[in-house]
């Protein structure tokens, strides 16, 4: 179903991350941390972020009101062709070609919104250049980076340490230089205390926390630091797992290779022995 497809698509569009992309004429792509910020305005840059988020949430809107036409267009095509099929004489604006036609430019329209242009700025970024320094001219685009999740099949809990795998939503390789947060708490606490904390790391795919409080359930949640060119992003991901048995945990170090999580062996006991393995 096509329009399924397409609702599956503003979904990860809506979990995304949106960020302005510096762009400028004899430079490559900018971040706004390798831009002159001594040029910027700070004022102006907010205000510019504020304009890109409105854009973002437009643009969000619109294709929800789309979707919305795409259903009734389906739905109306399917009345008239149930009546032509039992014989009935349809009217004039019924006609089911045109009805299919108008279908399709709903449907193009809607993947045109799924592209991501420039940022309608109504703001001069950068204050004026001096004959000391000269400012490249700049433009400004939205770039959608795609929601970092937990791979729950492979993310294990014991009594204190919690092996927690993570990816980038539909994307293969990870972009350099990116940092997470992964913030845990322990579930259904009614006083805040020290099991409340929260780590930045890069993207190593797989991390060990380590310290937890035995016999407490937690909740963990990723997402990425938030650097001062992000406008817009309202989702999260977060997981509450239980105590995973040792079968699980060794499944998932075998899936992975233990090396991805930066511990080089891990000493268990076997059930009703003394002996103690090494994996």
């Amino acid at each position: 179903d096509q329009i399924r497809t397409y609702f599956n698509k503003q979904e990860l569009f809506r979990r995304s991350s949106f960020y302005i992309e510096i762009k400028g004429k004899y430079l490559e792509t900018q971040t706004t941390m390798s831009v002159p910020v001594q040029n910027f305005d700070p004022q102006r840059f907010m205000r510019v972020k504020c304009d890109a988020k409105t854009q973002v949430r437009v643009q969000l809107a619109y294709q929800t009101e789309l979707l919305k036409k795409l259903v009734r267009s389906k739905e109306e095509i399917a009345v008239i062709a149930d009546k032509i099929h039992h014989g009935y004489v349809v009217r004039e604006e019924d006609d089911i070609d045109r009805k299919m036609s108008e279908l399709q430019d709903t449907a193009a329209e809607f993947e045109n919104s799924l592209l991501l242009g420039p940022v309608h700025n109504r703001h001069k970024l950068i204050f004026e250049a001096t004959e000391a320094v000269v400012v490249p001219r700049l433009t400004l685009e939205l770039k959608l980076k795609k929601p970092v999740i937990f791979a729950r099949d492979l993310c294990v809990v014991l009594s204190k340490v919690a092996y927690l795998y993570c990816r980038i939503e539909e994307q293969e390789q990870d972009e350099p230089d990116e940092e997470f947060q992964i913030q845990y708490k322990v579930q259904n606490s009614e006083i805040p205390d020290a099991s409340n904390q929260s780590i930045v790391c890069a993207f190593y795919r797989a991390v060990i926390i380590r310290n937890l409080i035995p016999g407490k359930l937690y909740e963990f949640t990723i997402n990425r630091v938030n650097p001062c060119y992000l406008v817009y992003s309202k989702w999260t991901d977060t997981i509450c797992p239980e105590f995973s048995s040792l079968q699980k945990m060794l499944i998932a170090l075998q899936v992975l290779g233990f090396k991805q999580f930066r511990i080089f062996q891990i000493s268990v006991y076997l059930k009703g022995t003394n002996v103690m393995k090494v994996i």
